[in-house]
């Protein structure tokens, strides 16, 4: 196999010491030893670059670079920007890879002449860890329609024949990408998008590759703390999933998807009241009286979006508990909605 050069951005915002220096290690200690590990700190302000350039003097393999904060979407570009390498792999600084993690991928896209290859992973827990496959399918390489198994995910759970376990495909790490095929397609990640930007970066990656290899091998290691930010009260929650679900729908439009998909958008975007009740309406931090906020879920349910959802309601891409929900959400069930909110978050305290 030729000695390429492979890239490994990781985006760095306020990570604690001990989760970065586990991933760097990771890196550092990998069999296949041509690789750049870049750095890319988006303004933390806990000191944690001044670990980067001690990192830097140890292994000249590892690059750093420091930018005001603009988000990850932004850091992720910075790192694509100043790479050398012909392979691409984004890690996650919480997270870590088996020893022999870029070797696998390199030899897996080699191999098949494909643009990206997909791995599975572990979603590992403060005590546990559990399997996590991508796709339930044997090693193999998808092209053209066989590619939905992929992209159905990132669109409904009930779209797809197979929805992983823990956590849907629509991430950019466990890949590793040709460079051209970054370059020649344009891939970016969306900057000021704040919640699932990976999604679309990998609508578009999936959309535009003529080949993707799959490898049915656990060899990341994401890191899940227990309800790590689904309960975390957010004002801004409605106006970030809004930018996801326009930026979708241009996905959508540009690459003239079939109807089905954007039914499926739209029962998203019922069900994604599911987190603004959770997270903002009827989280124990907002202190409005249930009239003030029943009025603003009722002006919120107004909009145009939202009620060209409602009025074409398919039940069949829905999961049992998301009819129930969007049952709820349509007759204005809202107390309903508020005790199952208020069960579900003390269940997950």
């Amino acid at each position: 196999m030729k000695n390429e050069l492979v890239s490994l951005i990781l985006p760095i915002f306020n990570i604690k010491k001990e989760f970065l220096e586990k991933c760097v290690a990771s890196l550092t200690d990998q069999t296949y030893k041509n690789i750049e590990i870049i750095l890319v700190d988006d303004g933390s302000t806990n000191n944690i670059y001044a670990l980067c350039q001690d990192y830097a003097k140890k292994d000249k393999r590892i690059k750093t670079i420091q930018q005001e904060n603009a988000g990850v979407s932004v850091a992720r570009n910075t790192g694509l920007k100043i790479s050398k390498g012909s392979y691409i792999c984004f890690i996650d600084p919480d997270d870590w890879v088996a020893e022999d993690y870029v070797f696998k991928l390199l030899q897996a896209i080699k191999t098949s002449k494909s643009d990206f290859v997909i791995s599975d992973c572990f979603v590992c827990y403060d005590d546990h860890a559990k399997d996590n496959r991508f796709l339930n399918m044997d090693e193999g390489v998808l092209t053209g329609e066989n590619k939905n198994l992929l992209l159905y995910q990132l669109i409904s759970k009930k779209l797809c024949p197979y929805y992983p376990p823990e956590i849907a495909a629509g991430v950019p790490w466990a890949k590793m990408f040709k460079k051209s095929f970054i370059d020649t397609n344009g891939l970016a990640f969306i900057p000021g998008m704040k919640r699932m930007q990976d999604n679309i970066f990998c609508l578009y990656a999936i959309e535009y590759a003529d080949k993707i290899h799959y490898l049915p091998e656990k060899i990341y290691y994401y890191r899940k703390e227990e309800n790590s930010a689904s309960l975390k009260y957010s004002t801004g929650i409605v106006t970030n999933f809004e930018k996801y679900f326009d930026e979708t729908r241009k996905f959508l439009d540009s690459c003239h998807k079939e109807k089905i998909m954007y039914d499926a958008l739209s029962m998203k975007e019922l069900t994604s009241f599911n987190s603004f009740l959770g997270n903002l309406y009827f989280h124990p931090s907002n202190t409005a009286s249930y009239q003030t906020k029943r009025r603003e879920l009722i002006s919120l349910l107004s909009q145009k979006r939202y009620q060209t959802a409602l009025n074409k309601i398919n039940y069949d891409i829905l999961t049992n508990q998301e009819k129930i929900f969007v049952f709820c959400l349509k007759h204005r069930m809202f107390f309903i909605l508020k005790v199952l909110v208020t069960l579900r978050n003390k269940a997950h305290r």
